[in-house]
């Protein structure tokens, strides 16, 4: 368990569907910040003053269409409406200003290379089509972070998208054969002690097919439970 001291952070997946993003900065990590965005389907509003330098690879994603680039001088109504906004002026003093003014409009806050002023971390990630595994140090140690997701981009192949529709398949038939939150939570909680995923591994989907099969046999009729 954490220490009383301890940040206490809590991994999660953001839903950002209908909501907007905006990054205040046009420097190399408000581009790598862009790029991250646009990675999972957000379209980021980036903020830039005008006497800063665009980074080249910010104005890319910019001229492709993948960000709307807006020049013009801070001003704290700028935040109004978006669910993220990730800071990366370069400026500590001033992040910490911006992420203050973001906070009271309710916005979820990035503040880049200031563990301390962040709500939220864009933690290192490896994807495989819909398939996302993230890598996160609560911000102790970004040089880890990388490592650990490089090794993990050498280790996971692109099977990995054929291992979740096998799943996905599976919660299917699951789920119209066994009826009841409670005894299908069971269900998955035994296939997953029986080792399904490494019988899918190491012995295929049939095999690992047909221990489902056996699971949803013991399982079937289950009635639902209030919890």
């Amino acid at each position: 368990m954490p220490g009383v001291s301890e940040p206490a952070y809590v991994p999660v997946v953001l839903n950002m569907q209908g909501r907007t993003a905006l990054i205040v900065g046009g420097g190399a990590a408000a581009a790598d910040k862009a790029a991250y965005l646009i990675d999972f389907g957000v379209r980021p509003t980036v903020l830039v003053e005008p006497a800063v330098e665009v980074d080249a690879g910010l104005q890319a994603l910019a001229d492709e269409g993948h960000a709307e680039l807006r020049r013009t001088p801070y001003d704290p109504s700028h935040l109004e409406g978006h669910a993220l906004v990730i800071i990366a002026t370069g400026d500590r003093a001033r992040d910490r200003a911006i992420a203050a003014d973001a906070r009271s409009r309710g916005a979820i806050v990035n503040v880049v290379d200031d563990p301390d002023a962040c709500d939220v971390f864009a933690v290192g990630y490896v994807r495989r089509g819909p398939v996302a595994v993230a890598v996160s140090t609560g911000g102790r140690s970004p040089a880890f972070t990388a490592a650990l997701r490089e090794h993990l981009d050498d280790t996971l192949g692109p099977e990995v998208e054929e291992h979740l529709d096998h799943y996905v398949r599976w919660r299917e038939r699951v789920r119209g054969a066994v009826s009841g939150f409670g005894s299908r939570e069971r269900l998955w909680r035994e296939l997953r002690a029986a080792g399904l995923y490494r019988v899918l591994l190491n012995d295929g989907p049939e095999a690992a097919s047909r221990l489902v099969d056996n699971a949803i046999a013991r399982h079937r009729g289950g009635a639902e439970e209030s919890v």
